[in-house]
């Protein structure tokens, strides 16, 4: 049998330099507009789905190998960005403030900017977020327990 172990290690590095590296440059090319409230682009679309396909690679790629730190990388990933957009819409929906998260708003929620394109609201926006983020967690979680028991 032949030791899979140098092919695991490659593949679970390749997938969190690459959701970084997305993580990193997707905020930089949607910064600008994201910054300025700018009309959303095409350019920021792309991007957007660009950021969420890397992402759901990375969690495909520690599925398959059955890294659970990748997977658990993953879904505190999501869990930040979980809250970051769920405080995103309260703050909107009550005239609240919360200054302390406008660091982590414009960490984790400016590669999103290209969701702007499909709905007119920043509520929707981060209504939207907040669910796929929900939806990706949950699906973490269940292949999470899944991969555990096989």
């Amino acid at each position: 049998m032949e030791n899979k172990r140098p092919i695991t290690t490659i593949l679970s590095l390749t997938a969190v330099i690459l959701s970084l590296a997305a993580f990193i440059i997707c905020m930089i090319l949607n910064f600008q507009e994201f910054l300025m409230g700018s009309i959303v682009t095409t350019k920021n679309v792309i991007v957007t789905f660009s950021y969420l396909t890397i992402w759901i690679l990375t969690l495909i790629i520690g599925i398959i190998i059955k890294n659970h730190g990748i997977v658990r990388y993953c879904s505190a990933f999501w869990i930040i960005t979980l809250f970051i957009a769920t405080l995103t819409v309260y703050i909107n929906a009550t005239g609240n403030t919360a200054d302390w998260a406008l660091p982590l708003v414009v960490l984790f929620l400016g590669q999103w900017y290209g969701i702007g394109f499909f709905v007119s609201s920043i509520i929707a926006e981060s209504i939207i977020i907040a669910l796929i983020s929900l939806v990706i967690l949950v699906i973490t979680h269940i292949l999470l327990k899944h991969t555990k028991s096989s």
